[in-house]
Protein backbone atom coordinates (compact mmCIF):
# COMPACT_ATOMS: atom_id res chain seq x y z
CA UNK A 1 0.00 0.00 0.00
CA UNK A 2 1.11 3.54 -0.85
CA UNK A 3 2.21 6.47 1.47
CA UNK A 4 -0.80 8.30 -0.20
CA UNK A 5 -3.54 5.24 -0.02
CA UNK A 6 -2.80 5.46 3.87
CA UNK A 7 -3.03 8.68 4.24
CA UNK A 8 -6.69 8.44 2.63
CA UNK A 9 -7.19 5.49 5.19
CA UNK A 10 -6.88 7.59 7.97
CA UNK A 11 -7.84 10.87 6.71
CA UNK A 12 -10.70 10.31 9.15
CA UNK A 13 -8.78 10.17 12.59
CA UNK A 14 -8.88 12.54 14.81
CA UNK A 15 -5.43 14.22 14.41
CA UNK A 16 -4.03 15.65 17.51
CA UNK A 17 -1.17 18.57 17.65
CA UNK A 18 2.32 17.08 17.80
CA UNK A 19 4.14 16.86 21.09
CA UNK A 20 7.58 17.69 22.06
CA UNK A 21 10.03 14.79 22.92
CA UNK A 22 12.10 12.07 22.18
CA UNK A 23 11.07 8.36 20.98
CA UNK A 24 12.51 5.38 20.24
CA UNK A 25 11.43 1.93 18.71
CA UNK A 26 10.11 -0.90 20.50
CA UNK A 27 13.21 -3.30 20.06
CA UNK A 28 15.14 -0.21 22.33
CA UNK A 29 12.24 0.07 24.69
CA UNK A 30 10.00 2.89 23.26
CA UNK A 31 6.21 2.83 21.98
CA UNK A 32 7.64 3.78 18.30
CA UNK A 33 6.89 0.19 15.66
CA UNK A 34 9.84 -0.52 13.82
CA UNK A 35 8.89 -0.87 10.09
CA UNK A 36 9.82 -1.97 6.36
CA UNK A 37 11.35 -0.33 3.37
CA UNK A 38 11.91 -0.28 -0.13
CA UNK A 39 13.83 1.90 -2.62
CA UNK A 40 12.98 2.13 -6.15
CA UNK A 41 15.01 2.41 -9.05
CA UNK A 42 14.98 4.05 -12.00
CA UNK A 43 16.40 1.69 -14.74
CA UNK A 44 16.94 -2.18 -13.63
CA UNK A 45 20.14 -3.31 -12.20
CA UNK A 46 19.87 0.49 -10.62
CA UNK A 47 21.85 1.45 -14.30
CA UNK A 48 21.20 5.12 -13.11
CA UNK A 49 23.69 4.84 -10.20
CA UNK A 50 20.68 6.17 -7.90
CA UNK A 51 19.22 8.96 -9.95
CA UNK A 52 15.78 8.50 -9.92
CA UNK A 53 15.36 6.54 -6.60
CA UNK A 54 12.39 6.93 -4.71
CA UNK A 55 11.82 5.82 -0.91
CA UNK A 56 8.66 4.49 1.05
CA UNK A 57 8.70 3.34 4.67
CA UNK A 58 5.94 2.37 6.58
CA UNK A 59 5.47 0.83 10.05
CA UNK A 60 5.29 -2.82 10.68
CA UNK A 61 2.82 -4.68 13.41
CA UNK A 62 3.43 -7.83 12.63
CA UNK A 63 0.42 -8.34 9.97
CA UNK A 64 0.38 -4.77 8.38
CA UNK A 65 1.56 -1.67 7.26
CA UNK A 66 1.65 1.90 8.14
CA UNK A 67 -0.63 1.27 11.38
CA UNK A 68 1.78 3.97 12.96
CA UNK A 69 3.88 5.75 10.76
CA UNK A 70 5.07 6.45 7.42
CA UNK A 71 7.30 8.48 5.18
CA UNK A 72 7.55 8.38 1.50
CA UNK A 73 8.29 9.96 -1.65
CA UNK A 74 11.39 11.34 -1.17
CA UNK A 75 13.80 11.46 -4.71
CA UNK A 76 17.03 11.29 -5.68
CA UNK A 77 18.04 13.66 -8.33
CA UNK A 78 21.93 13.52 -8.03
CA UNK A 79 23.82 10.22 -8.23
CA UNK A 80 24.56 8.16 -5.36
CA UNK A 81 28.36 8.61 -3.91
CA UNK A 82 30.44 5.41 -4.37
CA UNK A 83 33.49 4.62 -1.47
CA UNK A 84 34.80 0.79 -2.98
CA UNK A 85 37.05 -0.59 -0.14
CA UNK A 86 37.34 -4.22 -1.47
CA UNK A 87 39.90 -5.74 -1.62
CA UNK A 88 40.43 -8.83 -4.48
CA UNK A 89 36.65 -8.31 -4.41
CA UNK A 90 36.00 -8.85 -0.42
CA UNK A 91 35.38 -5.89 2.20
CA UNK A 92 32.58 -2.96 2.02
CA UNK A 93 30.90 -0.74 -0.47
CA UNK A 94 29.52 2.45 0.82
CA UNK A 95 26.49 4.06 -1.12
CA UNK A 96 25.64 7.39 -0.17
CA UNK A 97 21.89 8.62 -1.26
CA UNK A 98 20.40 11.59 -0.81
CA UNK A 99 16.96 12.57 -1.47
CA UNK A 100 14.54 15.86 -1.30
CA UNK A 101 11.35 16.14 -0.75
CA UNK A 102 8.09 13.03 0.62
CA UNK A 103 5.54 13.23 2.87
CA UNK A 104 5.28 11.53 6.70
CA UNK A 105 2.76 11.06 8.50
CA UNK A 106 2.42 10.19 12.10
CA UNK A 107 -0.72 8.10 13.88
CA UNK A 108 -1.79 9.00 17.44
CA UNK A 109 0.47 8.17 20.61
CA UNK A 110 3.11 9.64 22.68
CA UNK A 111 4.00 11.84 19.80
CA UNK A 112 0.98 13.19 19.22
CA UNK A 113 -0.22 13.22 15.18
CA UNK A 114 0.03 14.92 12.57
CA UNK A 115 1.65 15.05 8.53
CA UNK A 116 4.10 16.75 7.60
CA UNK A 117 6.51 17.59 4.08
CA UNK A 118 10.02 15.91 4.90
CA UNK A 119 12.97 18.61 3.87
CA UNK A 120 16.10 16.49 3.52
CA UNK A 121 16.74 12.47 3.95
CA UNK A 122 20.50 10.38 3.81
CA UNK A 123 20.54 7.13 3.25
CA UNK A 124 24.35 5.37 3.45
CA UNK A 125 24.46 1.99 2.87
CA UNK A 126 27.10 -0.41 3.94
CA UNK A 127 27.33 -3.36 1.86
CA UNK A 128 29.85 -5.89 2.54
CA UNK A 129 31.09 -8.49 -0.80
CA UNK A 130 33.02 -11.79 -0.55
CA UNK A 131 34.55 -12.56 -3.52
CA UNK A 132 32.25 -10.04 -5.31
CA UNK A 133 29.42 -11.25 -3.97
CA UNK A 134 27.21 -8.99 -1.54
CA UNK A 135 26.32 -11.21 1.63
CA UNK A 136 25.13 -8.54 4.09
CA UNK A 137 23.84 -4.90 4.46
CA UNK A 138 23.40 -1.95 7.13
CA UNK A 139 21.79 1.05 6.42
CA UNK A 140 21.80 3.92 8.54
CA UNK A 141 19.10 7.26 7.36
CA UNK A 142 18.48 10.40 8.80
CA UNK A 143 15.58 12.84 7.77
CA UNK A 144 14.30 15.82 8.79
CA UNK A 145 10.77 17.84 8.03
CA UNK A 146 8.01 19.95 9.32
CA UNK A 147 4.72 19.20 10.67
CA UNK A 148 1.54 20.95 8.57
CA UNK A 149 0.12 23.18 10.45
CA UNK A 150 2.64 23.65 12.94
CA UNK A 151 5.45 25.41 14.10
CA UNK A 152 6.71 21.69 15.02
CA UNK A 153 9.99 20.14 13.41
CA UNK A 154 11.14 16.82 12.92
CA UNK A 155 14.16 14.42 12.71
CA UNK A 156 13.43 10.74 12.10
CA UNK A 157 17.05 8.61 12.53
CA UNK A 158 17.88 4.91 11.65
CA UNK A 159 20.52 3.58 12.91
CA UNK A 160 20.64 -0.19 11.80
CA UNK A 161 18.34 -0.48 8.91
CA UNK A 162 18.98 -4.34 7.44
CA UNK A 163 19.05 -4.24 3.72
CA UNK A 164 17.27 -7.27 2.99
CA UNK A 165 17.86 -7.87 -0.91
CA UNK A 166 16.98 -6.15 -4.48
CA UNK A 167 15.24 -7.08 -7.94
CA UNK A 168 18.44 -8.25 -9.45
CA UNK A 169 18.85 -11.23 -6.97
CA UNK A 170 14.76 -12.43 -7.03
CA UNK A 171 11.70 -11.46 -7.02
CA UNK A 172 10.12 -7.70 -4.95
CA UNK A 173 8.31 -9.84 -1.77
CA UNK A 174 4.72 -9.26 -0.64
CA UNK A 175 4.36 -7.29 2.87
CA UNK A 176 6.75 -4.57 1.90
CA UNK A 177 5.85 -1.10 0.83
CA UNK A 178 5.53 -0.87 -2.78
CA UNK A 179 7.97 0.51 -5.50
CA UNK A 180 7.25 4.03 -5.83
CA UNK A 181 7.93 6.23 -8.68
CA UNK A 182 8.21 10.05 -8.45
CA UNK A 183 4.30 10.70 -8.22
CA UNK A 184 4.07 8.36 -5.27
CA UNK A 185 2.52 5.37 -7.55
CA UNK A 186 3.53 1.68 -7.27
CA UNK A 187 3.96 1.49 -11.09
CA UNK A 188 7.74 0.36 -10.26
CA UNK A 189 9.34 -2.89 -10.37
CA UNK A 190 12.77 -2.90 -9.40
CA UNK A 191 14.50 -1.82 -6.51
CA UNK A 192 15.47 -2.70 -2.73
CA UNK A 193 13.93 -3.68 0.58
CA UNK A 194 14.58 -4.32 4.08
CA UNK A 195 13.69 -3.60 7.95
CA UNK A 196 13.87 -0.77 9.55
CA UNK A 197 14.79 -1.14 12.79
CA UNK A 198 16.73 1.03 15.95
CA UNK A 199 14.82 4.00 15.09
CA UNK A 200 15.05 7.20 17.31
CA UNK A 201 12.47 10.27 16.63
CA UNK A 202 12.84 13.44 17.88
CA UNK A 203 10.19 16.49 17.85
CA UNK A 204 10.87 20.02 18.51
CA UNK A 205 8.08 22.44 18.86
CA UNK A 206 9.83 26.18 19.65
CA UNK A 207 7.93 28.33 22.53
CA UNK A 208 7.09 31.67 22.63
CA UNK A 209 9.63 34.10 23.06
CA UNK A 210 6.48 37.25 23.24
CA UNK A 211 7.36 39.72 26.17
CA UNK A 212 5.03 39.09 29.05
CA UNK A 213 2.94 42.49 29.64
CA UNK A 214 3.29 44.37 32.43
CA UNK A 215 -0.33 43.21 33.41
CA UNK A 216 0.31 39.31 32.74
CA UNK A 217 3.42 39.57 35.32
CA UNK A 218 1.19 41.02 38.24
CA UNK A 219 -1.54 38.24 37.75
CA UNK A 220 1.00 35.86 38.36
CA UNK A 221 0.74 37.02 42.07
CA UNK A 222 -2.43 37.62 43.00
Amino acid sequence: MTLSALALLFAGAAFAAPVAGTYTSTDLGGSLLTGRGSQSWAAPLNANNGVGDVFNSLSWDGSALGTQWGFACGLQSTPQGVVDNRVAGTGTVVFTNNFSGGTFYLNPGPWGSGTGTINATQVIATVQYVSFNPVASVVNINNSGRFDNSNCALTFSIANAVGLGDTDGGPFPANYPALIDPSCAPTRTNGSWGNVITITMRIDCPTSTTPKTWGSLKSLYH
